[in-house]
């Protein structure tokens, strides 16, 4: 553990299915939970997960483990941990969330901060933000001309799904690494793709889905059989496009899905 100690906290990790009860001390290079040492740049991945009603931290380093902090400490430690973990990060001025559902967003602004993609999620981070979209959110990567600050320049725009909205962000940096970022994302897309080719009526189904309707009002407007419409319901659920939220099989669109509906509109 480095000699620099930032802080120490009273911290619960959850193990085997109970929380334990130790300290946390977070040092320059490491963290230490309990006697456990956690170098800062062996921290593959970190997310806001909620258990039980209770806003935690779950770190990835081979395995995942979840914290349960003090909440008056519980932001500054993910702020900390965000900045220090095992990832490249790119100075950008970022545009988060610049428009949801295809509507501009009035309380998005450009910041200053750094760009940086972990193995299963990619991170806008400034001081006052550090925003995680999972990998599986990613909807689409591209180049485009954008007005910022009075003249054109050279965007990366991603398009990506938050709250079952399709959602689109900027990022504003030297040309090179514009390029280079979005042929990395561009790979890591291509990586998730889903295995699947659509037919015409799951392509269908798929926008009814998105559409809200559910397993009868689908059954009634394509006029198909239960029977038909489940097996439909089951490729999708396989092929990581939908999940099942109730027994009979009503399904709900995953990222992956909203992303797919997304292109189908576009084309």
């Amino acid at each position: 553990m480095n000699k620099k100690v930032h802080l120490r906290a009273p911290v619960a990790v959850y193990y085997d299915g109970k929380w334990v009860d130790t300290e946390l001390t977070v040092g320059d290079e490491a963290l230490l939970i309990g006697k456990q040492v956690v170098p800062l740049r062996e921290i593959e991945d970190l997310e806001e997960i909620e258990v039980d009603k209770i806003r935690c931290i779950r770190i990835k380093k081979g395995e995942k483990f979840t914290l349960q902090l003090p909440q008056k400490i519980h932001q500054q430690i993910f702020r900390y941990i965000a900045f220090n973990l095992k990832a490249d990060k790119f100075a950008v001025f970022f545009l988060a969330s610049a428009t949801v559902g295809g509507v501009v967003s009035s309380a998005a602004h450009w910041k200053k901060g750094y760009f940086s993609v972990t193995d299963e999620g990619f991170w806008f981070l400034a001081p006052k933000m550090q925003k995680r979209i999972p990998i599986d959110n990613l909807g689409s990567v591209k180049k485009d001309v954008r007005n910022v600050g009075k003249k054109q320049r050279s965007v990366l725009v991603l398009s990506h799904v938050e709250k079952s909205n399709v959602v689109t962000s900027l990022l504003l940096c030297p040309e090179s690494t514009l390029d280079m970022l979005k042929n990395y994302l561009q790979r890591i897309l291509e990586k998730h793709k889903p295995k699947i080719d659509l037919s015409e009526d799951e392509t269908q189904i798929l926008t009814l889905v998105y559409s809200g309707l559910d397993f009868a009002s689908i059954e009634n407007i394509m006029g198909i059989s239960t029977e038909k419409l489940n097996a439909y319901y089951t490729r999708l659920v396989d092929s990581g496009l939908a999940k099942v939220v109730k027994i009979r099989k009503e399904i709900e669109l995953t990222p992956r899905g909203v992303n797919m509906v997304d292109k189908i509109a576009k084309n």
